[in-house]
């Protein structure tokens, strides 16, 4: 009796510890990042652009709340901020010469306790160029 108590026993230990394995799970959820500048187009050297955008992503965990950096082409990041509840951001950087910025998500994890694992994916915004005349 003891016997079969203990081999049921382990039976249910050994299916529960199965099911749990099989749903264990890792998602990941692609981001996408724009970048607008104002004015666009040409500037005079030392005026202030102000670098708008969004970080869309399916999942609203990934736009909330997520670290956007600011980078000038050929010198690296020069600005931080983070996205509001909508995923929107913004910079105001002077500019004193024709330069190449993007942005940059370097994404994030929104639920990393094991065995579940939910990430945001890294994105960049494409390349613009503001021309100061």
């Amino acid at each position: 009796m003891i016997r079969r108590a203990v081999a049921g026993a382990l039976a249910a230990a050994l299916v529960l510890g199965l099911s749990g394995l099989a749903l264990a799970h890792t998602v990941s959820f692609r981001t996408r990042l724009t970048i607008n500048p104002k004015p666009d187009g040409r500037v005079s050297a030392g005026e202030t652009v102000v670098f708008k955008g969004r970080l869309a992503s399916p999942r609203s965990g990934c736009e909330s709340r997520s670290r956007i950096q600011l980078i000038l082409v050929g010198q690296g990041v020069v600005a931080k901020t983070r996205t509001d509840r909508e995923g929107r951001y913004r910079f105001e950087q002077v500019v004193n010469e024709t330069s190449t910025w993007r942005t940059r998500f370097k994404g994030k994890a929104l639920n990393a306790v094991h065995p579940h694992n939910h990430t945001c994916e890294r994105s960049r915004s494409p390349k613009i160029r503001v021309r100061v005349v």
